[in-house]
């Protein structure tokens, strides 16, 4: 099922924005803010980016991930994969798949790793 036959099973319509959204979002290699997303649409409007993201993670079409400075970045969620964020640059980084060890019972939405990138590591 790709994500525009997800957005209509969970009850939301197919809108330009939302198409827009996704075309973006699916060019990406890693998660983006909001900000890095504005550079790429310059006419969204903020609240209505952020109502669509709320919607869209809770029917597990974007994963989003929080970074220590508070910043949100966001991601087509097609499979759960972990993710990097350093704690100096505030960098958020997708990391190659792994093998998901979850307790019975508990389904992982998302796995992130803190401490700091080769490139703060390194300085």
């Amino acid at each position: 099922m790709n994500f525009e036959e997800k957005i209509i099973k969970n009850g939301f319509r197919l809108t330009a924005p939302r198409k827009k959204i996704l075309s973006i979002f699916s060019k990406q290699n890693q998660p983006i803010s909001f900000d890095e997303y504005s550079i790429l649409d310059p006419f969204i409007d903020k609240s209505t980016f952020y109502r669509t993201m709320q919607s869209f993670e809770a029917a597990h079409i974007i994963n989003g991930i929080e970074s220590d400075e508070g910043k949100r970045y966001f991601e087509l969620s097609e499979t759960v994969h972990p993710h990097f964020v350093c704690q100096t640059c505030h960098s958020v980084s997708c990391l190659p798949p792994q093998p998901i060890i979850s307790p019975k019972g508990y389904a992982v939405d998302s796995i992130i790793y803190k401490g700091r990138c080769p490139i703060c590591s390194a300085s």
